[in-house]
């Protein structure tokens, strides 16, 4: 999940442009599915790797205020 985490921070400002409100699945280095729904976004990530676990993630829209609590 490392490789995948610090993939999006370095691509975060191309992701956001071509991937705004939808849902991504990232497998190593390359988001490999997106879609409206998580659960499609899923669904294609496994069928293309069956043997890797994707990490899944929202790209939220231009307008959308994210906020991050710390306990």
């Amino acid at each position: 999940m490392k490789e995948e985490f610090e993939f999006y921070i370095r691509h975060s400002t191309e992701i956001n442009k071509r991937y705004s409100g939808k849902h991504i699945a990232i497998v190593g280095n390359k988001v490999v599915a997106s879609g409206d729904s998580a659960i499609s976004v899923l669904k294609k990530a496994k069928k293309m790797y069956p043997k890797k676990k994707p990490v899944l993630t929202y790209v939220p829209e231009k307008d959308t205020l994210v906020l991050i609590l710390h306990a």
